[in-house]
């Protein structure tokens, strides 16, 4: 095709510097006779290649007409036995009608046979002639008239939200343009690489795939099964041919995913999906990093997916889907690591732009703290690497259960950060707040607001109550983990060691039932508070569903709950 069509364009470029000085109707009629020359080509080298194969209506009409010959013994004897078994004829009769079906009905089945076949597939090659003519022309004007809907409806729609007075500046644009560009040069080419080197793996493991859960069924058909096989096979080579198509139609979208996402990215056009924030105003350098981050992360998603398809993990290929459309509605920084999991290349978090900064709810807390920004995610990373060690050791012992793991039930995303919050207290000297990963925080040397002041008031009480859980004895301290970990659930609700667990505070002393729940009620309160954060809450459910995965280690979820500090 490339053959065909490059010296038709090669000599219209040509003959377009002759006629420059032309009328602009004559340049436009040569176009169109190029372009016209250009259709007729590629009409013919379809056709070719069309002609190569079998034809639709002799083909079938040949098979069905040896088929039906092939059977006329076998329904000559049918008919036969018919008639020898019928219990009203006598022998004569029977004789005569044997003798009548043999000389009449053998010379005239294959005739009659051949006609009307000859008929059906006639009818139907002019059936195919019609919906080849008349589909494409009725899906045109029906995707035409959606189009024609859905646009009507986004205008109405847009027509009810305020107009925007300050937007992106040209130069945001042409930056995000250039890094596109400088990612489409880079990342694109290595994307595409990647995915053209995995490419016969990702055809062998997802025939195999399909070998796999196709012959089952194939086996289930019992006396059918030639037949059955040999649709199978037509089924199997078609396949073949639409996984090929659709690993170089991949090759085409990541390429240009590539430039799309970090332009995205860099210019802040992540406020035209979901909840992502608009730029207004701010530097170039982070953006610029910003927008190198999302040309590596088309690459490593990339990797992910041919991973995922060479492996036959298609449980993540929808998840990873519904997570990416969340990354860009910035809902989430990155991918739960369930779906992480597949992937070769180390992953790597966008910073989503939200109000008048990058992540600028951990530049605040960072600012507040006098540290770096790094250093409040590695607090977060933190505490998700407790969550998960707290919540398979519970898995281990007993007091929960795979089942109500996999549930995610509420109980359990408040009563995992609020059995985690007990060990920040206990570490915890005076009236201060001592992180795991050193961060100490005092009252003049905290984050402020709504929120942050709630959470330090009910550190504070649970502070103050632990000296009398002390004096309550271990028991008292064992009932106390059970019943954070609850997440103030109803017993009768919960696995059978927590809840037994939960129970054993009703055989405490009075005061060491005090004791116990003055430490619990504040934990319990603020836990409550983070899960009403939807960004915690999100990210909490992606770390209890790894709390249940056989392989997942701290490094998997490093960073699961880094979006934490941008919304909560």
């Amino acid at each position: 095709l490339a053959e065909a069509v490059g010296p038709i364009l090669a000599s219209n470029s040509t003959e377009g510097s002759a006629y420059a000085g032309s009328a602009q109707d004559e340049s436009v009629s040569i176009m169109w006779e190029r372009l016209v020359q250009i259709f007729w080509l590629v009409f013919g080298r379809v056709d070719k290649v069309l002609s190569w194969g079998p034809n639709f209506t002799s083909t079938g009409f040949a098979i069905s007409v040896g088929a039906a010959l092939f059977s006329l013994p076998f329904l000559l004897t049918m008919a036969l036995v018919a008639v020898w078994s019928i219990a009203s004829a006598g022998p004569a009769r029977k004789t005569f009608s044997s003798i009548l079906i043999i000389s009449v009905g053998v010379p005239v089945y294959p005739i009659v046979l051949a006609l009307m076949l000859a008929i059906f597939w006639i009818v139907m090659e002019f059936i195919a002639l019609a919906i080849g003519v008349v589909g494409p022309v009725v899906a045109t004007v029906s995707v035409f008239c959606m189009s024609c809907t859905a646009l009507s409806s986004f205008i109405e729609e847009q027509r009810r939200y305020p107009r925007a007075v300050e937007d992106i500046t040209f130069a945001q644009l042409f930056a995000g343009l250039a890094i596109g560009a400088a990612s489409l040069c880079t990342f694109g080419v290595l994307t595409v690489v990647l995915t053209v080197l995995k490419a016969p793996f990702v055809l062998i493991g997802l025939t195999a795939m399909g070998i796999y859960y196709t012959i089952p069924g194939l086996l289930e058909t019992g006396c059918w099964c030639p037949i059955a096989f040999i649709g199978w096979i037509f089924a199997f080579a078609a396949g073949v041919c639409a996984l090929v198509l659709g690993i170089l139609l991949s090759v085409v979208a990541k390429f240009l995913l590539s430039l799309v996402w970090p332009a995205y990215v860099t210019a802040g056009w992540l406020r035209h999906v979901g909840r992502g924030g608009r730029r207004t105003r701010s530097c170039f350098c982070t953006p610029l990093v910003q927008g190198t981050k999302a040309g590596y992360q088309v690459l490593w998603a990339a990797d992910l997916l041919t991973n995922a398809c060479i492996l036959g993990r298609f449980d993540l290929l929808e998840k990873t889907q519904r997570e990416f459309m969340e990354i860009a509605g910035g809902a989430r920084q990155e991918l739960s690591p369930e779906c992480r999991t597949v992937a070769c290349l180390p992953p790597v978090v966008v910073g989503l732009f939200q109000g008048d900064g990058w992540d600028m709810s951990e530049e605040l807390i960072a600012r507040h703290l006098g540290v770096t920004t790094d250093v409040v995610r590695e607090a977060w990373n933190s505490l998700a690497e407790q969550m998960l060690c707290i919540g398979r050791d519970a898995l281990a012992s007993g007091l929960i259960t795979e089942d109500y793991v996999l549930g995610v039930p509420p109980e359990l995303v408040i009563g995992l950060p609020a059995r985690t919050l007990l060990d920040t207290v206990d570490r915890s000297p005076g009236t201060d707040v001592v992180l795991a990963t050193g961060i100490v925080l005092t009252e003049h040397k905290r984050p402020h607001g709504a929120f942050a002041d709630r959470a330090w008031e009910e550190l504070r009480r649970s502070k103050a109550a632990l000296p009398g859980l002390a004096s309550a004895g271990a028991q008292a301290r064992q009932c106390l983990c059970g019943l954070l970990l609850a997440g103030g659930g109803d017993p009768g609700e919960l696995p059978t060691g927590l809840a037994r667990t939960v129970r054993e505070l009703d055989g405490l002393l009075p005061d060491a039932q005090e004791a116990v729940l003055a430490v619990q009620r504040p934990l319990v309160a603020l836990a409550v508070e983070c899960s009403r954060q939807a960004a915690f809450k999100e990210k909490l459910r992606d770390l209890i569903s790894a709390i249940s995965m056989e392989d997942g280690g701290s490094t998997e979820v490093e960073g699961a709950l880094m979006q934490g500090p941008g919304r909560a």
